[in-house]
This record gives structure tokens, C-alpha cells and sequence, in this order.
């Protein structure tokens, strides 16, 4: 059978996929720094006859394979890391490490679009199948971002967004993409909605002067900042509950020096919640907030907002391929289909335009984002997911009432109302 053929290419080619995997996981880079990455990804694919290849948002890029007019499905999969300080792995210039399994994302989606080219399948079934690297997906490394769109290298924050803007998914009819899960086992998650968020960067100013001598000429910053903290944990009752608001800030910045009031406080926060409307509602309060707090102690608070991910929009209908291809290689009840997670994600984005589903798959040890995330299951991370999204892709490829399934996903917004009204551009 051609799914048996897909399944045999990636078993034979096992190894060299778990070793792509773990080159990237040990030589991890923030976004639209991927370029060691990049050059791995290229190298992995060099032999593969590949019919349009383009490239995107500074590392990103996309290659397609097969000529045929009917059903294009890409392969999506981030290529960052994240900051994760003491992680064995982390990059010495930034601690950017793979500690949210993006290296597997990327060896999976290698390994089914190089399953599909060996098998010389998409001749036969008139189809396209596009690897579609995305960079930074995790939203970090603010200042190096915002200075490479004032330079007009990018024109929004993640790599998905500009992907969405310089248009290359627009010729695609489905998306399929992969994140791992923090599950034991043979576990397979797929239909899990995430939260979308507004990002913040709030500066209070206030006035300096001797701590110890003269506080009494000063205007303390830090205090105006723990102020607005502490205020929009009281707000928290306001916010409601099927909401799922998340406010979680860090301070980056505290004072300048032990015996001087703190002139300026730098915060930095997410706001997020499962809903657009409820994200706008509490980021407004917060920013009520935290300016009313700086007033209150004689200080100023600057506020600049960034878009950051929309709430999911996943296109639930593609969820019966991936359940129907998950039993064919875990156990049924190791297969979980909706819920939700309070984190996000920058597919969102693309699944308020977009035909999208993802699956969540295990194979990790330790806390995502954490100095201890590791691979723990070689075949779970890597090998089961590249057969299930194979023949999750052969399935819809196939389907002959796949048009009759992809009329009924509704768009949340349409791409100019989305680059204008959410991008702001």
C-alpha cells in the first residue's frame, strides 16, 4: 500500500532523521538567527528534487514538491529556540535552547516531506506537499525585533506573522504542524486551543535622589511598578473565569544603584485570555492600571503594546484524519482530542486565516522552557510523529471529498483585515 511505503521510507531513514533532530537540538538559535539551523535544513533536503523553493522572513523558507493542481498541504515547523539559562545545550551568546522541542518539529516535518520525495507518490495522486520553515516563533528578544523592523528586515514580530504577510501560504490548501506535549508515554494530542495575548513593555519613571540621606526628594519608580503589580492582582476578580486571563510579569529592569531611589523600572508582561475581545478587555485594564498606580506615587508609566498571537482557530473537521492515522500507531486511549492550553502560539495566527490542525506528540523529559527539558524517547519524538503526519497528509491528499470538508472552515479574518486590524500595518 502507498501509506506502507511512506511508513517503510522513514523507518529506513530513522536514523539520519533522529540525527538531524539532535544536531539541532544542540546547536540551538533565537529567531531570525536560525542561520546554522537554515544551513542544516538545506543540507538535510540537498538531495531532494525540490520544484519552488523561496525564502522568507530573514532565516525562514519554503520548498515544494510535486507539479500537480490538486490538494497543497504544507508542512509547518518552528525553528527557534528560547532563553533558558543552565540548559547543557544553550547558545553562550543569547541561552537560546531548544527547550520547547522545536528541533523535532523540524526533523518531523523533514522526514514526511522527504518520505512523499522518495516515494514519487505526488505524481501518482496530483498533489503538492511544501516544507515551510518558520523562525521565531517564541516571542522574545524584543529589542533585537523591534531594531530589525525599524531597518524593514521584517515586517511583524514573529516569523508566522511575516509568513502571513509576504504571502507564502497563500497558494496552500491545508496546513499541518506539530508541537510537543508534556504528557508520558506513546501520548498523541491533537484540536487543543491556545490563548492568544497582547505583549507589553511598561516603563515607570520617576525621580532619583539618596536612598538613605534624602529619599524624601525622590520618586520611587520600583515602588510605583510593585504598586501596579499588586493593583492588577486585585483586578483579577473582574476578569472571567472561561476567559483564562494570564498576566505574568518580569521586571528587566529595577534601579540603577542600592543607595539611590529607583528612577526608572522597566516591566515586561503578557497579557493573554481565549478570546480576542476578553485580551483587549484585561490588557485595558492593566494598562489603566499600571499608568493610575505610576500617577499615585508621583511617577510617570510609558506603556507600548505589541500584537502578539491571536486565540486558536483550529479547523477541528482535520482532526478525524489525524485520529484515524493516530490508531494505526499508538494505543487508542493514548490519543486525546481537544481541550485546552493556556499557552500560545503563532499557528493561531495563521488558523484565523487558514485551514490548520496540529498535533501534540510526547517523547520529552523535564519542564518545557526549563534548564532540565530533554529528549527522554527517540522513536516518540521524532520517528511516530513523522509517520502519523505522513499518512495523515496521504489521507487528505487523497480524499476526494476533501474540498466538500475545506469549504466548511469560517476565517476568523481575512489577511487584509488581519494585517490591519491586528498587525497594525
Amino acid at each position: 500500500m502507498d501509506k506502507d511505503k511512506l511508513i517503510n521510507i522513514i523507518e529506513d531513514e530513522k536514523q539520519s532523521i533522529i540525527d538531524v533532530g539532535n544536531k539541532i537540538f544542540k546547536n540551538p538559535e533565537l529567531g531570525y538567527k536560525e542561520i546554522k539551523t537554515k544551513e542544516t535544513i538545506k543540507d538535510f533536503l540537498k538531495d531532494i528534487h525540490i520544484e519552488e523553493y523561496k525564502e522568507f522572513a530573514i532565516t525562514g523558507m519554503k520548498a515544494t514538491i510535486g507539479k500537480g493542481d490538486g490538494l497543497h498541504i504544507g508542512l509547518l515547523c518552528d525553528m527557534d529556540g528560547t532563553p533558558t539559562i543552565n540548559h547543557p545545550y544553550a547558545n553562550k551568546e543569547d541561552n537560546a535552547a531548544h527547550s520547547c522541542a522545536h528541533n523535532a518539529q523540524m526533523a518531523i516535518m523533514m522526514a514526511v516531506f522527504k518520505a512523499f520525495a522518495l516515494s514519487g507518490l505526488l505524481d501518482k495522486i496530483n498533489g503538492k506537499i511544501s516544507l515551510i520553515t518558520a523562525p521565531a516563533e517564541e516571542f522574545v528578544d524584543f529589542e533585537y525585533r523591534l531594531n530589525l523592523m525599524k531597518e524593514g528586515k521584517i515586517r511583524a514580530f514573529s516569523g508566522k506573522q511575516n509568513l502571513i504577510v509576504e504571502g507564502a501560504l497563500d497558494d496552500v490548501d491545508i496546513l499541518l504542524s506539530s508541537h510537543g506535549n508534556g504528557l508520558e508515554g506513546h501520548k498523541i494530542e491533537t484540536d487543543v486551543s491556545t490563548n492568544g495575548f497582547i505583549a507589553k513593555t511598561a516603563v515607570f519613571k520617576g525621580k532619583s535622589a539618596h536612598a538613605g540621606a534624602y529619599p524624601h526628594l525622590g520618586k520611587n519608580a520600583l515602588n510605583a511598578a510593585t504598586l501596579a503589580i499588586n493593583a492588577v492582582g486585585l483586578l483579577r476578580e473582574t476578569f472571567q473565569d472561561d476567559h483564562h486571563v494570564r498576566f505574568h510579569p518580569i521586571i528587566k529592569k529595577g534601579g540603577s544603584a542600592v543607595n539611590a531611589v529607583p528612577d526608572e523600572v522597566v516591566i515586561e508582561t503578557y497579557v493573554r485570555a481565549s478570546e480576542i475581545e476578553a485580551v483587549f478587555d484585561a490588557n485595558s485594564k492593566i494598562d489603566n492600571a499600571f499608568k493610575h498606580c505610576a500617577e499615585a506615587l508621583g511617577c510617570e508609566c510609558e506603556i507600548k503594546n505589541i500584537p502578539g498571537y491571536l486565540p486558536s482557530n483550529y479547523f477541528s473537521p482535520l482532526a478525524d484524519y489525524i485520529v484515524k492515522s493516530a490508531e494505526k500507531l499508538v494505543k487508542k486511549e493514548d490519543i486525546f482530542r481537544g481541550g485546552k492550553t493556556f499557552a500560545s502560539d503563532d499557528l493561531a495566527d495563521i488558523s484565523s486565516l487558514f485551514p490548520v490542525i496540529q498535533i501534540g506528540f510526547s517523547g520529552f523529559i523535564g519542564d518545557y522552557h526549563n534548564f532540565d527539558f530533554d529528549i527522554k524517547d527517540e522513536e516518540m519524538a521524532y520517528i511516530i510523529p513523522a509517520k502519523l503526519l505522513a499518512i495523515t497528509a496521504y489521507d487528505m491528499l487523497t480524499d476526494i471529498d476533501m474540498k466538500q470538508v475545506l469549504s466548511k472552515f469560517i476565517p476568523t479574518l481575512t489577511k487584509d483585515q488581519y494585517i490591519k486590524s491586528w498587525l497594525h500595518k
